[in-house]
């Protein structure tokens, strides 16, 4: 009998395009309070992350309630990327 793989849930990517607005709004409604956070830390993030120095993500597995940082991906998880979307 073969084996069944489990399946390893997405990580979300957040692209570089992302907009401000779009990318506040993610961080406050799945973001939850992990502590001291630096005044406008997330302004930074944001601006390090449309530069492509760091890459942000949610990974609902590892981190429930806090977004991911780094410079490099997790390895063999299928990656979704969240963007600004279309208007219309």
């Amino acid at each position: 009998m073969r084996e069944i793989k489990k399946k390893k849930k997405p990580i979300y990517l957040l692209a570089p395009e992302l907009k401000w607005r779009v990318f506040k709004e993610l961080q406050d409604k799945l973001v939850r309070d992990s502590g001291p956070v630096p005044v406008h830390g997330d302004k930074i993030l944001w601006q390090m992350m449309r530069d492509r120095k760091i890459y942000c993500w949610f990974d609902f597995v590892k981190f429930p309630n806090d977004m991911g940082v780094g410079i490099k991906l997790p390895k063999n998880r299928e990656i979704k990327v969240i963007t600004n979307g279309r208007k219309g």
